[in-house]
């Protein structure tokens, strides 16, 4: 997985109502379709139980850290990064 697509999503996430409605809610799939992720990586994040961005983003987190032990090509991605946005305070809900 690349670090731009990972901080794509969780940063729109964070950011945009909508987007991460769709993110968390049943357009999932769609969503991580259209990220540029490859089927494995789609999976994974897909596999990812989550109501919340705080959720979502701490089994992101737990996906990177089994794929680096497992030697797989998503290690790459630095996961202090993704615990670091798991502290971000969300914005106030626009609606």
């Amino acid at each position: 997985m690349s670090d731009t697509a990972i901080q794509k999503i969780v940063c729109q996430a964070v950011v945009s109502d909508t987007f991460r409605a769709r993110l968390l809610g049943s357009e999932r799939k769609d969503v991580l379709r259209a990220s540029g992720l490859d089927a494995v990586e789609q999976e994974a994040l897909l596999s990812i139980p989550a109501d919340t961005i705080e959720e979502f983003a701490a089994g992101v987190d737990r996906v990177l850290r089994q794929w680096k032990k497992s030697g797989n090509r998503m290690a790459s991605t630095d996961s202090a990064a993704l615990r670091g946005w798991l502290a971000m305070e969300m914005p106030p809900s626009t609606g």
